[in-house]
């Protein structure tokens, strides 16, 4: 069985009040929306994506976390995010049991294992996922997940993560089991130096960008 470290003792933590006011919720939520509005016009802005992209690819594959795990979730790319499409045929052609996201509904994810690329279709929010006839037969459940790549519209150098305001890839992370590895991918324009957090809000083990992989707790 595939695992690594407890991370535990090494994560940096913030100590939140375990019932904050709703006034408190509500301010870092604006304070979220507003470095989301700007780091997503950062990353839309970016030249020369797909060669920034391959550089990620690139420190990824190399990784020796990604070489221990068998069973990996990788998000399919969509409009400006650091591009998947080569990195999920990288992963096929290694053997690896790769699994694809896709919305059950607007709070949850699906998890679909797959074996090419021709299995995704456009769905919801016009991201690629799999085949809606696919799904039922090859559904793969959040505790097999070995290693889990990620997305984002704005990372902190403390594994902290902002998504896009919906909350599904929060609300997968809390369904993985401790000893996955959560790691995102992002641009350089994707990252500053601390992120507003809510309770609900679950950190990465590891960053990747086009110039260094961060790492916040053990993967060894």
């Amino acid at each position: 069985m595939w695992s690594r470290r407890s991370a535990s003792a090494s994560r940096s933590t913030t100590i939140c009040s375990a019932n904050p006011s709703p006034v408190a919720v509500s301010a870092i939520s604006q304070q979220k929306q507003l470095l989301r509005q700007t780091h997503l016009a950062a990353r839309n802005a970016l030249e020369d994506r797909p060669r920034r992209s391959k550089r990620i690819w690139e420190r990824l594959m190399e990784a020796e976390f990604l070489a221990r795990a068998e069973t990996i979730l990788c998000y399919v790319s969509a409009r400006s995010e650091v591009e998947t499409h080569p990195l999920l045929v990288d992963l096929l052609v290694q053997g690896k049991r790769l699994v694809a996201p896709y919305c059950i509904d607007d709070e949850r994810l699906g998890l679909f294992q797959l074996t090419k690329l021709a299995e995704l279709e456009s769905g919801r929010f016009g991201i690629l996922e799999p085949r809606i006839e696919l799904r039922e037969s090859r559904k793969i459940s959040p505790s097999a997940i070995d290693l889990a790549i990620l997305p984002g519209a704005v990372f902190d150098l403390r594994g902290n993560r902002i998504g896009y305001g919906k909350g599904y890839f929060d609300r997968l992370l809390a369904e993985l089991s401790p000893e996955a590895i959560r790691c995102g991918l992002g641009f350089e324009c994707q990252i500053t130096a601390e992120v507003p957090t809510e309770p609900h809000d679950r950190p990465l083990d590891l960053l990747i960008s086009e110039d260094r992989l961060c790492r916040y707790s053990p993967t060894d």
